[in-house]
């Protein structure tokens, strides 16, 4: 998470917060609000100017209920009247918008892979699809070989995610189902919506797409570091493939993946980030939550194709692209069946008909079939090709 510090430490003695709420809303802000108090720390977040959620922490990490929406500064005694200034400092940090929504979706009891956005490393930054085109986005991400996903989201909620591995989208997930086989027509709104893409280890790709699959096995608490461990070392022994989620004590959330029990990823989501974690800090004698799910890991990978249009017009806007494998699968036929100077001639045939082997449409698709099938001469070897083609299209 990239954030920047709008206000640091400001003396709540000297802050106007009604100015401060009012500024966030008018400019739109995304991010959090800090309140830092002696024996406690208050958080506010907020999307597109508007607060979405808060949560309290006490001097042992306790978490407890926050009424972010009418929020004012305590006084000495601990009471709330009004908006009063005393003592503690507060700060504000901006994020993007799809990130600040991964605090919304930590409280989420059954885990999905909403859970789990803005882990990995930033391969597009979260930017408005005013800015960037969807379509455009997912060919670079599939030429650059990626694994990891693409979320799209607004002011309020993740809209959905798109899982690749290796460039390919093996899965696609709109917050009720997941989709892993055909064609996906998916909406966004030109004025409101984001993207952002970011690169995983690819079992955590292909994990994260599976999470259809999970089904509640354990479920107890712990209250030490040790009990931790005999979990992790007994699903190491039953070499199972499962999801650890553990909700701890100080209010934080524990992840951990497992695959064919070997440790894949430990995540954990704290009071400001979501982060790789090496290790966690388990005090002695707490009160911890676990559950472990399992896993139903496919035999093969999936294959969805996935075109965005804008929901703010009556046409299509773009048009489906296909995917690299069929248009290597055309070349290869082609050659086959026309024989070895098959390869300049369809350089050449692409290039004076101004097509682009990465960004081929369904209908350069077409297109290009009939032009290929016309430069075969032979007629038996013509009809070889259009069986192996249409083969390729069912």
């Amino acid at each position: 998470m990239q954030r920047i510090e709008l206000y640091k430490d400001l003396n709540l003695e000297s802050v106007n917060l009604e100015e401060i709420f009012k500024e966030i809303q008018t400019k739109s802000e995304s991010g959090y609000l800090k309140i830092t108090y002696w024996d406690q720390e208050d958080y506010i977040f907020y999307a597109g100017g508007k607060p979405i959620g808060g949560a309290t922490y006490d001097r042992q990490g306790k978490k407890m209920e926050l009424d972010y929406l009418n929020y004012s500064i305590r006084n000495y005694t601990g009471t709330r009247y009004g908006i009063r200034n005393y003592n503690g400092t507060l700060s504000f940090f901006r994020l993007p918008t799809l990130e600040v929504l991964v605090f919304k979706y930590k409280e989420l009891k059954f885990p999905t892979p909403y859970n789990f956005v803005s882990y990995g490393n930033e391969f597009l930054a979260p930017v408005k699809t005013t800015m960037v085109d969807p379509n455009k986005v997912l060919q670079q991400a599939k030429r650059s070989h990626l694994d990891g996903y693409i979320v799209v989201c607004d002011d309020e909620n993740y809209k959905c995610m798109l899982f690749l591995q290796g460039g390919n989208s093996i899965a696609f997930y709109d917050g009720r189902q997941f989709i892993k086989k055909g064609d996906v027509r998916f909406s966004v709104k030109r004025e409101t919506d984001y993207v952002g893409v970011y690169s995983t280890e690819p079992e955590v790709s292909l994990l994260f797409s599976c999470m259809d699959t999970l089904k509640l096995g354990v479920e107890n608490n712990f209250r030490s570091k040790e009990e931790l461990e005999a979990i992790e070392k007994s699903i190491t022994s039953r070499k199972a493939t499962c999801l650890l989620d553990a909700t701890l004590s100080n209010g934080d959330r524990f992840y951990q993946f497992f695959y064919g029990g070997a440790s894949i990823v430990k995540i954990l989501h704290g009071r400001e980030e979501l982060a790789l974690a090496s290790r966690i800090d388990i005090k002695s004698g707490t009160e911890n939550r676990l559950r472990v799910f399992s896993i139903d890991f496919p035999s093969e990978t999936g294959s969805v194709n996935v075109e965005f249009v804008y929901e703010d017009t009556n046409t299509k806007v773009y048009t489906l692209s296909v995917s690299e494998y069929k248009v290597g699968k055309l070349k290869e036929f082609f050659i086959e069946e026309i024989g070895p100077i098959g390869s300049l001639l369809w350089n050449r045939i692409l290039k004076s008909n101004g097509l682009d082997e990465a960004k081929l449409s369904k209908d350069d698709f077409e297109r290009l079939v009939n032009i290929l099938m016309d430069e075969i001469p032979d007629e038996k070897h013509r009809d070889k090709f259009i069986e192996k083609v249409r083969r390729l299209k069912t």
